[in-house]
């Protein structure tokens, strides 16, 4: 797993992705911080041994180049719209065009857009795996129905991966 304060040191040959996972989240902010949970349920199950996993605060214009190389990608996050412990899988296509404003944040559609754009090339499959939120107050702490659904989570990754 890495995560942007990690940068990944690869040579200038970059070689493709099979499987890429984007896990985001702030876990300072109580189920905001879902998908890095349910990234490191992921990293401990051997099955996903050759998913490249990246947890990350958010998404980033910088993500556009690893989204390239993938043939899967899944997003995973939080969602404030979804009642509380909800697990949704939601597929992606690229957005019909990048916002005015290209900042560092973007949602998946996007960046599958800006990954279409930079690199001509997008995965043939991309989904995000959401869990509604409840709490989002100062916290490390997930609440009872988010942290419930971190199996139900996983297991939808896994079959998003497949």
């Amino acid at each position: 797993m890495t995560t942007d304060n990690q940068p990944e040191k690869k040579p200038a040959n970059q070689p493709p992705i099979y499987r890429l996972i984007l896990a985001c989240g702030n876990t300072l902010r109580g189920d905001d911080g879902i998908g890095w949970q349910i990234a490191a349920a992921l990293e401990q199950d051997v099955s996903n041994a050759d998913a490249h996993i990246v947890v990350t605060r958010q998404l980033l214009p910088e993500h556009a180049e690893l989204i390239s190389r993938a043939e899967v990608v899944v997003f995973i996050d939080c969602s404030a719209h979804a009642e509380a412990g909800q697990v949704q899988s939601i597929p992606i296509v690229p957005a019909e065009q990048l916002p005015r404003i290209l900042t560092h944040h973007l949602d998946p559609a996007s960046l599958l857009r800006l990954a279409l754009d930079l690199y001509e090339k997008v995965p043939s499959h991309a989904i995000a795996i959401t869990v509604g939120g409840d709490f989002f107050e100062l916290s490390e702490e997930l609440s009872a129905p988010v942290k419930a659904a971190i199996p139900d989570a996983v297991l939808a990754v896994q079959q998003a991966l497949r």
